[in-house]
Formats: structure tokens, C-alpha cells, sequence
């Protein structure tokens, strides 16, 4: 095994990890939750999801983007300011893979580099 699929490997065992320990709960109309300063909500019934948004929470100001993916999905937001009832929406429209888990990730934007403002998600299931 090279180092390169190792990495992958290892990558895809402490996302899953994370989720565990997160909770992702399931997504359901109004279906929402907050990591750390970020936020995701997930509008939908069972299966079908209208939008994905991202948020930050009160008092949590940054100036990056958001990215949001899982099952399928997978977007940045424009690089702004992003202040607490400012919201980043992904349209989707469709039925997800049952158990897809969607993520939410706030992404400050430094002199040092990039700072994670934290990862929420939620899955979706029947």
C-alpha cells in the first residue's frame, strides 16, 4: 500500500470517526445543529432534501467560506465576511442515499491560513 492510499484510508476512518462522535442526527424538515461556530440546516422530509444551509452561530463573525458535502454534494461558498443571520443555502431538490451524512464546515481565512470554525452534520434517513 502506498502512502498516498494509506493517507485516504486513514482520512476516511477519522471523518468517520468524527461523525460518530459529532452525533449527526437525522435530517427531517427544520433537522438543524451547531459544531463549535458553525451551523447546518438541512430543509426536507425522509429521503428529499430542498436546501443545505450554513451558519454562524451568535458571536461567532468570520471572514472565509463554508463548504457543505456528503451524499453528492460537494460546495464552497464565496470567500466574505459572514456575520451571525447570514446564511449559506445549497439547493438540491432530490432524494439523498438513505443514511448520506451532510456536512457543514465554517472555514476562516487568516494571515496564518485557513481556521477551521467547526464541522456540524446531520444524516439523512427514512
Amino acid at each position: 500500500m502506498n502512502s498516498k492510499t494509506f493517507t485516504r484510508l486513514a482520512l476516511g476512518a477519522v471523518c468517520a470517526l468524527a461523525m460518530t462522535i459529532s452525533g449527526a442526527t437525522a435530517a427531517s424538515a427544520g433537522a438543524n445543529g451547531c459544531n463549535d461556530r458553525t451551523c447546518i440546516s438541512v430543509d426536507g422530509s425522509g429521503l428529499r432534501v430542498e436546501t443545505i444551509g450554513a451558519s454562524t452561530t451568535w458571536g461567532g463573525d468570520f471572514t472565509g467560506h463554508f463548504h457543505i458535502w456528503g451524499g453528492g454534494i460537494d460546495t464552497n461558498s464565496a470567500t466574505q465576511f459572514w456575520g451571525y443571520h447570514q446564511k449559506f443555502t445549497v439547493p438540491v431538490h432530490r432524494d439523498l442515499p438513505n443514511r448520506a451524512v451532510l456536512c457543514a464546515e465554517g472555514w476562516e481565512h487568516t494571515s496564518g491560513g485557513l481556521r477551521s470554525r467547526g464541522r456540524a452534520c446531520e444524516e439523512v434517513r427514512f
